[in-house]
């Protein structure tokens, strides 16, 4: 893959991101951008969220309605643990996971496995409210 460009759009997209904890839709990415006084298309957000994603700087979910969700990632192998009603996420490490899925994959004669995880529930604040 092509070295990505760090472009003035890409900075603003990260500075966007980096002030959220909970996963968002490139539509609200966009709407915080022009809250913010940035200057930028939808299909711009659109495309460098696509573009990030592949290069492994931003963690990608698929919401309950189908929309892809979008923030910052730590650099280390990780899951999700995400609320169904208000979007919070924790990151999760499960080593057993880790090892039953290299195993699932070498008993069937597989190489070069990878997966990705998202668990989902409702948490202690929002069962509360």
């Amino acid at each position: 893959m092509a070295t990505q460009r760090i472009t003035k759009q890409r900075l603003a997209i990260v500075d966007a991101l980096s002030s959220q904890i909970n996963f968002k839709g490139a539509q609200e990415i966009h709407a915080l951008l022009v809250a913010s006084g940035e200057t930028i298309g939808l299909s711009t957000v659109y495309r460098n969220l696509t573009e990030m994603f592949e290069a492994r700087d931003v963690d990608l979910i698929i919401g309950a309605d189908g929309e892809s969700l979008y923030r910052l990632c730590s650099d280390d192998h990780h899951h999700h643990l995400t609320c169904k009603a208000c979007g919070h996420a924790i990151e999760i490490v499960g080593e057993a996971l880790e090892v039953w899925a290299k195993q699932v994959g070498l008993d069937h004669g597989f190489s070069d496995i990878s997966h990705t995880l998202e668990i989902t529930g409702v948490c202690k604040a929002c069962r509360s409210a």
